[in-house]
């Protein structure tokens, strides 16, 4: 099981339509990646949740108000391995995200 961002404008890549992004860490000169895992217990397609940052998702992203490009740069991880948002845990009802070993890394 993996993190992904489901709810992208589709895009076409290798002839292959995408509507999802995998989330990734990367060390701080981006030579290691890992995949953002969440806890074994969580439920497949379960929503990852940050406490104190309710709401709902939009049905798709609008690309014109780069709603990634905004908030990709408080996506991280911590001393503790685990994936965060403005220094909060992603959480499922099992636990939070993480990932191997990349600390201190930047999610994509």
């Amino acid at each position: 099981m993996i993190c992904v961002i489901c709810n992208l404008k589709p895009a076409t890549m290798r002839g292959i339509k995408s509507q999802a992004m995998v989330l990734a860490a990367s060390n701080s000169d981006h030579t290691e990646i890992e995949l953002v895992d969440p806890p074994e217990a969580a439920n497949i397609g379960e929503r990852v949740s940050f406490p104190g940052f309710e709401g709902e998702p939009d049905d798709v992203l609008n690309p014109k108000k780069k709603v990634w490009e905004t908030v990709q740069p408080d996506l991280s991880t911590d001393s503790e391995l685990v994936a965060r948002y403005k220094g909060v845990p992603f959480t499922t009802s099992a636990g939070v995200c993480k990932v191997a070993t990349i600390q201190n890394g930047s999610i994509r």
